[in-house]
């Protein structure tokens, strides 16, 4: 499975940080038939058919790693820039997501 990065930056302290990504792992499980799990405090794991991601929560950014199947590669760049928006916009200091 290929692999993408992806960094977001925000300016929030890191158990704010977890609490807004916590508040959206409902949507992700019911939109895109996705299971969420915490491995760590910082560390979330998201899994369905063809596509797993990391997303470490670290002190500036949020690092997301994922590993896309052969079949969502044509749709990589797609992925990237809506999952780049989505949590940039959660991650706005003032929450005004």
């Amino acid at each position: 499975m290929p692999k993408y990065d992806l960094e977001i930056p925000h300016a929030l302290p890191t158990d704010e940080v977890r609490r807004r990504i916590e508040g959206m792992t409902p949507k992700i499980e019911s939109s895109y038939g996705a299971t969420c799990r915490w491995a760590t405090d910082r560390q979330l794991t998201v899994t369905r058919k063809g596509f797993d991601a990391t997303l470490t929560i670290e002190d500036k950014r949020v690092h997301v790693a994922m590993n896309l199947s052969f079949l969502l590669v044509p749709m990589a760049p797609a992925i990237r820039a809506g999952l780049g928006r989505e949590l940039t916009s959660l991650l706005q200091a003032d929450g005004s997501a």
